[in-house]
Order: C-alpha cells, then structure tokens, then sequence
C-alpha cells in the first residue's frame, strides 16, 4: 500500500536510505495520512545514529534537540522533522522518562516501546508499511488499544492515560476494554506528570469533538487532576474553546483547576466570566450597560457561552451592538 507523504519528509527519508539506512515516517503522520486527517508534523524513525543522520543529509539544517535519546531536528522551509534513532527503553522512575536508551537497528522493537497501535505503525516509500501490532485494524475499528500490556505502558509514562482519553475524545474513537480498565487503575499517577503537560492534553481532550462522552464516561479518571463540578453532558454544545470547555466542566472552580494547571491569563479570565455569568439583559439598555461593565470581546463571549448553554437569544443583539460600535454609558 501507498501512503502520501510530506513531500520533505519524503525526501528525508530517501536520502537516509541512499546512503545505506533504513528509515520511516511513524506515529501521529502514519496515522493521520491512513484517517485522511491532515498531518501536520511527520516524525521520522531511522537505523542511522545521529551522526550518521547529519552526514548523510549534508546540507540540511539538523539541530540537536535530544541527542542523548537520539533524536535531532531536521529545519526545512520553516518546518521541523523530528528524525530519532530505533531505541528501546526501561526504567521509568518518574513516570515519565526512560532511565535509559539503547539503540537498535530493527523498526519493529522501536514501534514496540509506543503507547497505542494506531501510533505504532511506520510506512517507507521503499519499504513499505509496518504494522506489526494491527494499528490499522484498531483504525477501522475506531479503538484506541495500548501496544502490548496496558498497565505496563501507563506505568512507563502516566501521561499516556490522558493521551488515551485526548484521542478517544478528538477521533471520536473509543477506548479497548483492558486498555481502560489499566488506566482507570493508573489514574493516580496523573499527579506525577507535571501541570503543563497535564494542561496540554487535558484542553486537547474537552474540546474535542467527543468530549462529552469521553469526560462523562472517564470523570473518575478526571477527578484525579481536579474535582469535577460542572457537567460533562453539555460540553459539546459549546465551540472548541478552552475557556469555555473548562468553565463548563469544572464550574466555579474552574479558574483554580486552570491556575493550578497553569493555563494562560487570557484562558483563565474567560473561564471567570463564563463560569461566573447570570443570565443576560432582556432589555438593550441592559444589554448595553453589560457591554460597558465587560468590555466588548468580554460580553460577546458570555453570551455566546449563555447562548450555547442556556439558549439565551441575547448572543445576536449584542454581537449587533458591538458591531455598531458605539460607546456604552452604564448611565
């Protein structure tokens, strides 16, 4: 089977195998390309150890950017290609981080040490496709499965548990039964994981196209980074916004989930009117004083937050009031 390509990536990947290495698009690329989902960042697996990989594609702008787990930055036209050398690892005290790597010359072991199956596959334009654990079947199929054991792959790296729920959530995919079981017995690790990353994954998860499945279905596992005071169930009525999603999900306590996870200010703020709004003005006079207590970008977003929610037709009216741009007296 033939899979399209990052055309650089493409020519990366040729001029690995010219010089005598084996090398593959992997992950998230494989994966995308195979939904028909745009990709957006192709990573790039090879046998050739970094400084085999700058000799053989002389020329290019290759930044070190974690040499020590073998891995370096190819800079083309304003884009970067991650290319890391096939590894293994173990040990992972922090939940988190291999202790340590070791280098191997096989794609197979490589795709092994990876979280799910549909991140576990590799294609080539010589080589071919790889799929040695039925990624492309769990496609199909719209599961998300870890690779090998479950409880294995999430004490390696605790952040693989919202990843999990991030995918199921964004694909609309569900999630293999052994594979939840393992991560709702893990979910206590998420206190390990640091709070950008946690925050990452998390924003990624409730705006995604299924987020109020997903939350509705795994809020013990949510729990666990912050008590769940909002509702799940609505979440998808909302546009893909952070402030609103997590205004939504955690109630008042949303902007003391969003502080502790240390979202930025503007996602914090919103957060605060949404989930601290009343119901809107009847009345343009009201509407306009609510204009001028809030600001212009403030009051729109409350009622579109209102609007969504509560079917509020007050949205329009102000969206109009805003447009003319006149200046509000709260007289």
């Amino acid at each position: 089977m033939q899979i399209p390509l990052d055309p650089v990536a493409e020519s990366l990947i040729s001029r690995l195998e010219s010089q005598g290495y084996s090398a593959y698009a992997v992950g998230g690329a494989v994966r995308d390309s195979l939904l028909g989902r745009e990709v957006n960042d192709t990573d790039i697996a090879t046998s050739a150890a970094p400084a085999q990989v700058k000799k053989a594609l002389s020329g290019v702008k290759i930044i070190d950017t974690g040499i020590k787990h073998g891995t370096v930055t190819a800079a083309v036209g304003g884009k970067a290609y991650e290319i890391t050398t096939y590894r293994v690892e173990s040990g992972y005290r922090d939940s988190r981080h291999p202790d340590s790597v070791t280098f191997v010359h096989d794609i197979v072991p490589d795709l092994a040490r990876r979280d799910f199956t549909v991140n576990a596959m590799a294609y080539s334009p010589l080589r071919g496709f790889c799929d040695p654990f039925c990624g492309r079947e769990d496609l199909a199929a719209r599961v998300i499965r870890a690779v090998g054991d479950p409880q294995a792959r999430f004490t390696e790296d605790a952040l693989r548990i919202l990843r999990a729920l991030r995918f199921a959530s964004v694909l609309g995919f569900s999630i293999e039964r052994e594979t939840a079981k393992a991560l709702s017995a893990l979910a206590y690790k998420l206190k390990d994981i640091s709070a950008e990353r946690v925050y990452s994954e998390l924003k990624a998860l409730l705006c995604g196209a299924s987020a109020s499945q997903v939350a509705a279905q795994y809020a013990d596992v949510l729990s666990v980074i912050a008590p769940v005071t909002g509702s799940a169930e609505y979440l998808n009525k909302l546009p893909p916004r952070a402030d609103m999603r997590f205004a939504c999900f955690y109630g008042a306590q949303a902007a003391a989930v969003l502080l502790a996870l240390r979202a930025d200010k503007r996602t914090v703020s919103g957060a605060v009117l949404c989930a601290g709004s009343l119901p809107l003005p009847a009345d343009e006079t009201g509407k306009k004083r609510f204009i001028a207590a809030h600001g212009r970008a403030s009051a729109a977003l409350v009622a579109a937050y209102r609007r969504a929610l509560y079917g509020e037709d007050a949205e329009g009216e102000i969206e109009k009031l805003i447009a003319s741009g006149g200046c509000f007296s709260v007289a």
